[in-house]
């Protein structure tokens, strides 16, 4: 399948899922993946950070509400889960429609990235991590949270991924992320296994 039709399914996807995404298996998942990554950043959070596939601006309001003065961000490919977003934040935080492959933000823009349960939607991961290590801060961090499996069960998920037609691309393992992270610009690397969850990873920008 390739890249723009990928994309297509999961705007279609999340677009249909949006108002009521809370409610949905993949809301939940979504929320507890969220939680993990919020307990792996150190608190307060300062500065300004930036939610890659935001969805309904879930973890932003969950940090808006940790850390007041916080300055937020995101991006979703959905129109409909920018609308949701906006519905719940309103004017604490720049909401984007907009690919992850090309931030509409300026380089050296954030000191947070994070990018949860959405990872494994991204057709060209590479080329997303190039664009989150461009809007980093020297010294900033991301923080990602992606549902995986043991090898044998993420291997059939793959295949299968296709075939379900909700814009799921790949699934990763530790050593592959490991790996695209040092590719793209980052260091420090320090994964976690989130019981049969997923995985949260965090990083520096150098």
């Amino acid at each position: 399948m390739n890249s723009e039709k990928s994309k297509e399914l999961s705007r279609n996807a999340f677009n249909r899922s949006a108002a009521n995404y809370e409610n949905t298996v993949a809301g939940w998942h979504s929320r507890k993946m969220k939680e993990a990554a919020l307990d792996r950043l150190e608190q307060p959070i300062n500065g300004s950070i930036l939610d890659v596939g935001c969805g309904p601006g879930i973890f932003l309001n969950m940090l808006a509400r940790e850390n007041g003065e916080l300055s937020l961000a995101g991006l979703d490919i959905a129109p409909e889960m920018i609308r949701v977003a906006k519905e719940r934040l309103g004017p604490l935080a720049d909401l984007k429609l907009g690919d992850a492959e090309s931030l509409p933000w300026e380089d050296n823009r954030f000191n947070y990235v994070s990018c949860i349960d959405s990872f494994h939607h991204y057709p060209n991961p590479a080329r997303v991590l190039r664009e989150m290590h461009r809007v980093l801060r020297r010294g900033g961090r991301i923080v990602m949270a992606d549902p995986s499996a043991p090898v044998v069960m993420r291997q059939i998920a793959n295949l299968l991924n296709p075939l379900l037609r909700r814009g799921d691309v790949k699934m990763y393992g530790q050593r592959e992320m490991m790996s695209l992270l040092d590719a793209g610009g980052f260091q420090q690397a320090a994964w976690s296994n989130e019981g049969l969850f997923g995985f949260v990873v965090t990083a520096i920008s150098l």
